[in-house]
């Protein structure tokens, strides 16, 4: 088993790796709207696609792996993740807001969205980033950490 990864980067668990990646991703759409504030609006287009395609890369981590992961281990199906899972879809939606302020040039229905978007977010993110990162953690061995951080960077 190759641990040089999660080593290198200095992510030794979930939590540590995909909190990185929410801060990495809300830093995406700060540079959005610093762009929109500036009046480019390509900019931030480019931006927000960069955002969508790491967001939808971090969810589908999430419903695809660890998710699954946690129900097999915790034995709670249907339970927190069926919660987060419908937040994800509420984080689309929210999302696709901003996207469609941006296509339109309009600043106030981008800033609508992004406040509706970073509203979910945060209170999403701090229930996994407090509860579930964590408590994956915890439910893995030192081993298992060290091999799910990696292959969560590596996918």
């Amino acid at each position: 088993m190759n641990l040089g990864v999660a080593q290198r980067e200095g992510f030794r668990n979930v939590t540590a790796y995909l909190s990185w990646d929410h801060e990495r991703l809300t830093g995406l759409l700060d540079d959005a709207e610093f762009g929109v504030e500036a009046g480019d609006f390509d900019g931030a287009a480019d931006r927000c696609r960069e955002f969508e395609g790491g967001l939808a890369r971090h969810m589908r981590l999430e419903e695809e792996v660890l998710f699954p992961l946690f129900e097999a281990r915790a034995g709670l199906v249907d339970g927190p993740t069926a919660v987060l899972r419908a937040e994800h879809r509420e984080i689309e939606r929210a999302a696709a807001l901003v996207r469609e302020g941006l296509e339109r040039h309009d600043t106030e229905a981008f800033h609508d969205g992004l406040s509706f978007l970073r509203a979910t977010l945060r209170c999403h993110d701090s229930k996994e980033e407090h509860i579930l990162f964590p408590t994956i953690d915890v439910l893995l061995t030192e081993r298992e950490r060290l091999a799910l951080t990696e292959r969560l960077q590596l996918r």
